[in-house]
């Protein structure tokens, strides 16, 4: 099994979270029609991405890493 990083669940992970989703965005909105295959890769692979998000917020707020008024 992996290991977690070593910043797993801190706001330093979550900010690098929320910075590759603002990428894959400007990269998706940048496809054109003809691209939705590639479209909807992109937006399953946010989804993704908010997924493990998600799940290393509720892994910092458990160990005290992060506190309710940082997420």
């Amino acid at each position: 099994m992996p290991s977690k990083p070593e910043n797993y669940g801190t706001m330093d992970y979550i900010e690098e979270m929320d910075r590759i989703l603002d990428e894959l965005n400007v990269l998706r909105r940048g496809l054109g029609r003809f691209d939705r295959k590639e479209r909807f890769t992109i937006t399953k692979a946010m989804e993704s991405i908010r997924a493990l998000k998600e799940r290393s917020k509720r892994y910092g707020l458990r160990l005290g890493m992060l506190s309710e008024d940082d997420v």
